[in-house]
């Protein structure tokens, strides 16, 4: 066991000692679908808020913007349905991209949040249906199970991923190989810190 797998360890067993509680994303968040939005209103509008809407990367920018340090959304609807966004500040929400907002922050940390979601992107997918257009209904979205730990835990977790993260970004200009074994450190890493004994489910 590393260093740092050892010190979640030692901190689950003292603030968990019975193990970590799940809680439904419905219990924990509010989830929200975003404004109405189109590439002609954007034309038309022109500014610098980006839109995120049905996919990763920005629909375009906007003189207007809908919501403020709330940074993680989820795509509903579309080829990119289930898709985990993240952006900070000032930005537009389209109507194709729920918020998840916590309801209290001192019981979960916003990036630890992130982090779950995007481990559990396969159970998202499946609460998917692709009959006709791919949609995430959000009647399904609320019953998804994480695990809410302690935020002591929560904070370690996301420092340590965090710094992965930063050093993924430093490894883009270097080696290929050395930037997929980092990767693959650093999926081991999250599946592991983010894979917890579950205690009660609410």
């Amino acid at each position: 066991m590393t260093t740092r797998q050892n010190k979640i360890e030692k901190l689950i067993t003292k603030l968990s000692p019975n193990g970590i509680k799940f809680s439904e994303l419905g219990s924990v968040c509010n989830i929200k679908t975003g404004q109405s939005v189109n590439k002609i209103m954007i034309e038309q509008n022109k500014g610098i808020y980006p839109v995120i809407n049905s996919g990763k990367e920005p629909l375009g920018y906007i003189n207007t913007y809908n919501t403020e340090n709330d940074p993680i959304g989820i795509t509903s609807r579309g080829a990119g349905v289930g898709s985990i966004t993240w952006c900070d500040g000032k930005y537009f929400r389209g109507n194709l991209n729920y918020s998840v907002t916590i309801i209290n922050k001192d019981v979960l940390n916003v990036r630890f949040l992130y982090f779950i979601l995007m481990n559990s992107q396969k159970q998202i997918n499946e609460l998917s249906v692709f009959n006709g257009i791919p949609a995430l209904n959000s009647s399904s979205l609320i019953k998804l199970k994480i695990p809410v730990p302690p935020l002591p835990i929560q904070e370690e977790i996301v420092k340590i991923l965090d710094s992965f993260t930063e050093l993924e970004a430093e490894l883009e200009a270097e080696l290929e190989a050395e930037l997929e074994a980092r990767k693959r450190q650093y999926e081991y890493y999250r599946n592991k810190l983010l894979t917890f004994n579950e205690r009660e489910r609410e």
